[in-house]
């Protein structure tokens, strides 16, 4: 770390030390912008406040306003941004991944005599209609009982399901899914409960998708109408020994409340997927009285079935909309896996990354991240290579039009939806990132002009909450808005 940190100074000062370029004439249009920006975020009103921003012309190149613009800074899911760029650029628009189905043994009256494997191809969008198809697939090839096991191979991605630098607090939260080669629905399930039909009776359960692989443990009751609500569901590891997870739901729900849904990660990605495999099957007429195990698909297996998911231009699509940060992490790993080979690594896939980032004027060194997502307060970059990352994008036409599509469109969809942007002529497109402590904004606005700007506003401060901090980059979203030149 400190390594990373002389080599950032060092860099930097020597490019101030031995410019002789002068800077270019301050406009009367970028005077304005900068008042109005410098009110929103006031260096000198907030001492503590950490805040990166650079705005720019991608039609002249042109620097609008900058502040603090080289600052390593927290980007929390803007860094999604990075790997947007560098899975499209590395692995094109129309890659796809593999999911494989593999025999052993015999098939005789419609019966394998044999095992099934499934082996996973670091999918992030095998999800329960995407998984239906398969079996639909699969039905058709005949097969209509399996005698042995399913078997599930995840063994395409190293071991690590989840990054260390996590905090701990997360452990059971949707958005901190666990990554693996085989995974299943974002490897997530919902729970919902509703009250019991009167006091002191269990609630009513219900998973989503329903599967064996999740036992509902329900130790809750159905309160007094009026009463707190006291509920509380939790996910444990491995209660059920191998076979999979349990849910856990104590406390209580008044009679008269309404259903309530709560958001629950997994532990065993490949196990989740067999056993929901299983259950599709069954509900497609293909009995498979064995159990679902972990294994890897021996050199005399034959292969029967090979399953593509979405083009991955579809997969970012929905990783940047809704900032889906197992679909980052999974993608990082893939794009370890394609460049340096098997199994897949966060490790990989960073130092292919940076090669990337690196080809596009961003040296290795002078910035530091650790995974796909931005779910870590170790991700350090800066507002300018946020902004190169977007302006290189919007010049390269092989993913232009997929990567400008992905960013969230202020005040309509994904996590722009909600936003408090004031822009009524212009259109936003950026990607959101939160943290506590951190909120961060990029991407492509129209100005006043129709003038096509790249905004990058990165604010790091452990004071203020997400909320506060996303008012504040809105404002200025707003703000570089409205810039008109005179």
């Amino acid at each position: 770390m400190l390594r990373f940190y002389l080599t950032s100074l060092i860099f930097l000062l020597s490019a101030n030390l031995f410019s002789d370029e002068p800077k270019p004439a301050i406009s009367e249009s970028q005077i304005e912008l900068k008042t109005k920006i410098e009110n929103i975020i006031s260096p000198k009103k907030l001492k503590d406040l950490k805040a990166g921003i650079f705005v720019s012309s991608l039609q002249t190149g042109e620097i609008l306003y900058e502040q603090n613009a080289d600052e390593l800074l927290v980007p929390a899911s803007v860094n999604k941004v990075f790997t947007a760029y560098s899975a499209l650029k590395k692995l094109k628009p129309n890659f796809t991944f593999k999911t494989q189905v593999f025999i052993t043994g015999t098939i005789k009256n419609e019966s394998l005599a044999g095992d099934l494997y499934l082996k996973g191809g670091g999918d992030p969008s095998l999800v329960s209609e995407r998984l239906w198809l398969l079996v639909n697939d699969l039905m058709r090839s005949g097969v209509k009982k399996i005698l042995g096991n399913i078997v599930v191979d995840s063994s395409f991605y190293d071991g690590v399901r989840t990054p260390e630098n996590r905090p701990k607090y997360l452990k059971d939260q949707a958005y901190n899914a666990p990554i693996g080669a085989l995974s299943f629905n974002f490897n997530t399930c919902t729970v919902y409960v509703k009250p019991g039909d009167k006091i002191g009776s269990p609630p009513l359960v219900f998973t989503d998708p329903e599967n064996t692989y999740i036992d509902v443990v329900n130790q809750a009751t159905t309160a007094k109408p009026g009463s707190n609500n006291t509920l509380a569901v939790n996910r444990t590891e491995y209660v059920k020994g191998d076979l999979g997870d349990t849910v856990l739901l104590r406390g209580g729900i008044p009679l008269d409340h309404k259903e309530v849904r709560f958001y629950k990660n997994i532990v065993n990605p490949a196990l989740y997927a067999g056993h929901m495999l299983k259950t599709f099957m069954g509900q497609r007429g293909i009995k498979v009285p064995g159990n679902v195990i972990e294994g890897i698909v021996p050199e005399k297996a034959k292969q029967i079935l090979e399953f593509e998911s979405q083009p991955l231009w579809q997969i970012i699509w929905g990783m940047n909309k809704f900032s889906n940060n197992f679909v980052a992490d999974q993608l990082m790993k893939r794009l370890g896996a394609e460049v340096w080979g098997a199994p897949g690594s966060m490790e990989k896939g960073i130092i292919a990354l940076e090669n990337v980032l690196e080809d596009i004027g961003i040296p290795k060194g002078l910035y530091k991240i650790v995974d796909g997502s931005g779910l870590t307060r170790e991700t350090h970059v800066t507002a300018r290579q946020v902004a190169r990352v977007l302006q290189t994008a919007h010049k390269d036409f092989s993913m232009a039009p997929e990567f400008i599509s992905s960013l969230g469109i202020g005040g309509e969809d994904g996590t722009m939806k909600r936003r408090t942007l004031a822009v009524s002529e212009s259109i936003i497109r950026a990607k959101t990132g939160s943290l506590d402590g951190v909120s961060a904004l990029a991407g492509y606005v129209t100005s006043a002009d129709n003038e096509l700007l790249v905004f990058t506003i990165l604010l790091n401060d452990p004071q203020f909450k997400y909320g506060k901090m996303a008012t504040w980059a809105d404002q200025v979203a707003t703000a570089v808005s409205k810039f008109h030149r005179k």
